[in-house]
């Protein structure tokens, strides 16, 4: 493969590293689901620390493990198949009624010609390479009225390309890898849309148009796509024309799933299936994002702080005090640094680090202060998300400890940062004010 010049390339080379990676991931797991094995585990079984691997699902889809990796249980499954009926059924209207713009992909899905079927693709050009994706290695093929063909690669190019080449025999094919590697970047990277010409009879064509027309991010059963082309009893037939859908992803055939939840076969593999899911659930959600604290954010942070500092028994809320103390941390990094989740922009959560050094581990510490989630917000799985942020970056940048003060009554805050790692210590905090 001839590689694209840019940072685009390098962007599709990340994904896919971390796509092989998380699928070893959802291997293991499958494996030992009834063992029900911590994150920790996971990753120590797949050759990675727990912080490399909070890493690759934040650079991946913007998450964490544990919220990523919920989106491929049975449970969410069969919590998402009634809500998606529900979009499907409204949405019906709208994308099967029209002859060529579904949902709002406005892709057009256009049929081979009797003769371009009966000839098998004679005097049809089609360029064809192979590329890499955020979910691994694929071929791709088109022609000047669209894609023909993508399917993915798992150690079965020679495969992949036999099925490619026998579905259309006697076209003209020409092989350029660097033409393939920009479609693939503009589809999967750019989210360009292309028109599909696809090969297949009027019942396959009618199942492939219902999947296009499927909401971002639902799935449905085989049973439900049988009622949306109005044939029930067909499921079986169904069944079969998803299996012949020679444009994965595009046309979403990974999105059917059986009606008891459970994520059956896929042509392309069970575990890239449940990852494009997986991915594509948590992509249409509203996603937390974090980063380092600025000036701008202070009134935001002492809203915070004032109703962290409300539910302390030592403290009360103090605006000038909070704004002259988070101006001085922004302000010099050596002091610590604030870090903060948002949530559509705006500021949901905050955690203060402050340094020092140790003269026992010979290297920087940190003191956690003010670890606050706006109280509208909580319950939301942000203040375990942010934490693991904090405790990914703090130690790549070499903090060696962490230590956090935490009242001593308040059980709930026990469980939580010990959840998280933090282990009780003999020794007892003291104080002077001066």
């Amino acid at each position: 493969m001839q590689p694209i010049k840019g940072d685009r390339m390098q962007d599709i080379e990340i994904l896919n590293q971390n796509y092989q990676l998380i699928a070893k991931a959802i291997t293991y797991i499958d494996t030992h689901f009834k063992d029900q094995p911590s994150i920790d585990e996971i990753a120590r079984n797949i050759g990675m620390s727990k912080y490399h691997f909070m890493r690759v699902f934040k650079e991946y889809v913007g998450v964490t493990p544990k919220q990523f990796l919920h989106s491929v249980t049975l449970n969410y499954a069969k919590e998402h198949i009634k809500e998606s009926k529900s979009l499907l059924d409204s949405t019906l209207d709208i994308g099967l009624s029209s002859s060529s713009r579904l949902h709002e992909l406005f892709v057009n899905l256009i049929g081979v010609t009797p003769k371009e079927w009966r000839e098998k693709g004679k005097d049809v050009t089609i360029t064809y390479g192979f590329g890499l994706t955020p979910f691994g290695e694929a071929l791709i093929a088109y022609t000047d009225k669209g894609v023909c063909y993508l399917g993915f690669i798992d150690k079965n190019k020679e495969a992949i390309f036999t099925r490619f080449s026998e579905l259309w025999e006697n076209a003209n094919l020409q092989h350029d890898d660097e033409k393939a590697q920009t479609y693939l970047e503009n589809i999967f990277i750019k989210n360009k849309k292309y028109n599909l010409m696809v090969k297949g009879t009027n019942l396959q064509i009618n199942v492939w148009k219902a999947l296009i027309n499927l909401p971002d991010g639902a799935v449905t059963t085989y049973q439900d796509i049988a009622n949306t082309i109005d044939n029930p009893k067909a499921v079986r037939a169904v069944a079969s024309a998803i299996g012949e859908n020679h444009i994965g992803y595009l046309i979403p055939c990974h999105r059917v799933i059986a009606k008891s939840g459970a994520m059956s076969g896929y042509r392309w593999g069970i575990e890239r299936k449940k990852i494009l899911i997986a991915y594509e659930s948590v992509s249409k959600e509203t996603l937390i994002t974090y980063r380092t604290a600025t000036l701008e954010d202070i009134p935001r942070l002492c809203h915070l702080l004032d109703q962290l500092f409300s539910q302390e028994a030592e403290f009360t809320p103090d605006s000038a005090n909070q704004t002259k103390a988070l101006k001085k941390i922004i302000d010099d990094e050596n002091i610590g640094e604030i870090y903060v989740a948002s949530k559509e922009g705006e500021i949901v959560g905050m955690v203060n680090l402050l340094y020092t050094v140790s003269t026992a581990l010979g290297g920087r510490v940190a003191i956690l202060e003010d670890m606050v989630i706006d109280e509208n917000h909580r319950g939301e799985d942000i203040g375990s998300s942010l934490l693991e942020y904090v405790l990914t970056i703090s130690k790549e940048k070499g903090v060696q400890r962490l230590t956090l003060l935490t009242d001593g009554d308040n059980i709930a805050a026990h469980r939580f940062y010990e959840g998280m790692g933090f282990e009780k210590s003999s020794m007892i905090p003291l104080r002077i004010q001066l």
